[in-house]
């Protein structure tokens, strides 16, 4: 089945240069092209696509918003991937289930990657219609790897981080903090909430509502009031991480106690 696809970018440019790469893909079909997030709804209501390339910034609406009003209005979507300059923007475009987060100039082999991920997914939902809503909703979550970075932000500077290097995340002071292994602190441009849904569930735990643990970096778990615990993690032995009354009994199950 051929994928129908719909570029949105503010730039002619870079609409062109996207359009030459698809082409190069028998079955991709560009069956149109918008300058805005307007122009990309309206066709979206007259027409039917399959995904959306969409740019991020763009005068008025951006592309985040294009996004989050297709998810909010339609019962299935087209999937969406994000092609972008800006790498800031990740974790929002992850926490609306986007396929795929392509940066510009766009690698051949890298977008292949992302037709590929594409393929697959509508595969899914010809031979699932039923449930084709629900698993155009949620793409990622349901067929994309977890990513292997974070980026955090040092004096200015994107700083790009494993996940098997983060021991844990925090909320203080009206902002998010990852800390390293190596106990370098960065800030992220993200909640705690976005990042609980981007994360792999079998390896970080939101434990309280101002905690996320890499759960590789519990070196003790303490016993504290009220059936709670405290944690103990690798490399910040002054610290100690509570877990809420909430999440005492996932704790359990995780470390099978």
């Amino acid at each position: 089945m051929a994928l129908r696809a719909l570029i949105v970018d503010d730039e002619a440019p870079a609409r062109a240069e996207l359009r030459y790469q698809l082409e190069a893909h028998d079955d991709v079909r560009i069956v149109g092209e918008a300058a805005n997030a307007r122009e990309a709804m309206e066709l979206v209501r007259a027409l039917s696509y399959d995904v959306l390339f969409v740019d991020i910034e763009m005068p008025g609406e951006r592309g985040l918003d294009l996004a989050t009003g297709l998810h909010g209005g339609r019962v299935a979507p087209p999937f969406i991937v994000f092609v972008t300059a800006h790498d800031e923007h990740a974790l929002a475009a992850y926490g609306l289930a986007a396929v795929d987060y392509l940066l510009k100039p766009v690698a051949p082999e890298r977008l292949a990657a992302t037709l590929d991920r594409l393929r697959f997914l509508a595969r899914r939902v010809e031979e699932s219609p039923d449930d084709a809503g629900e698993q155009a909703a949620a793409p990622l979550a349901e067929a994309a790897p977890p990513p292997r970075f974070l980026t955090g932000v040092e004096n200015g500077r994107t700083v790009p981080v494993p996940l098997d290097r983060i021991s844990y995340l925090c909320a203080a002071d009206d902002a998010v903090y990852l800390w390293q292994t190596d106990q370098r602190r960065l800030s992220v441009r993200a909640t705690l909430q976005e990042l609980e849904r981007l994360l792999p569930p079998d390896r970080f735990l939101r434990c309280h509502r101002g905690y996320i643990v890499n759960l590789h970096e519990v070196t003790e778990i303490a016993r504290f009031f009220n059936g709670t615990y405290l944690l103990r993690l690798r490399g910040h032995p002054r610290l100690q991480v509570p877990v809420s009354r909430a999440r005492a009994r996932r704790v359990r199950a995780l470390f099978h106690m």
